[in-house]
């Protein structure tokens, strides 16, 4: 387990720092945006925006009976709830974190790592913007442009039949 900010969460590996995008875990039609963070102080994944919640909703003081055993093993449950949502999007991460930067960049037009706006079509293509395009070397760049030319050869194919 990784110390984080917000509790202990997945070994997140080898994650590298930047914007990713998955799929809900509990939800497939919702799309989740999260931000690796490596300072000196966090360690961690977080939320994308800033103010975003991600997984089971956090329960309301309503919601949490006032028995004190019971409100034990609720909040027990709850908070296993949350870390089988945590351990399900950081699996989903750590498989693919090239995809889901790509799709975090292709759903929000903004750089996978620095999460700048994109504006010119190399960048849209690549998901990465000139700035930090310059400090990839040239093997992972070109993993990043692989959907690109995916679709480039599928309009060929399309139009060539053979």
């Amino acid at each position: 387990m990784t110390p984080m900010s917000t509790g202990a969460w997945p070994d997140l590996g080898p994650l590298a720092k930047g914007y990713y995008a998955v799929l809900d875990p509990q939800d497939p039609a919702t799309m989740t945006y999260w931000r690796r963070v490596i300072t000196p102080k966090v360690d961690g994944l977080k939320p994308w925006p800033a103010k975003a919640w991600w997984g089971p909703p956090v329960p309301r003081r309503a919601d949490v009976p006032a028995d004190r055993a019971a409100r034990d093993r609720f909040i027990a449950a709850w908070s296993e709830s949350r870390r089988t949502y945590l351990t399900d999007v950081v699996a989903a991460l750590v498989e693919n974190p090239t995809a889901a930067g790509q799709r975090f960049a292709e759903w929000n037009t903004r750089c996978c790592q620095c999460s700048r706006v994109l504006h010119d079509a190399l960048s849209k293509a690549y998901g990465i913007g000139p700035e930090c395009r310059k400090h990839l070397p040239g093997d992972i760049l070109a993993r990043y442009y692989t959907p690109e030319v995916a679709r480039a050869h599928a309009e060929h194919v399309g139009a060539n039949p053979a």
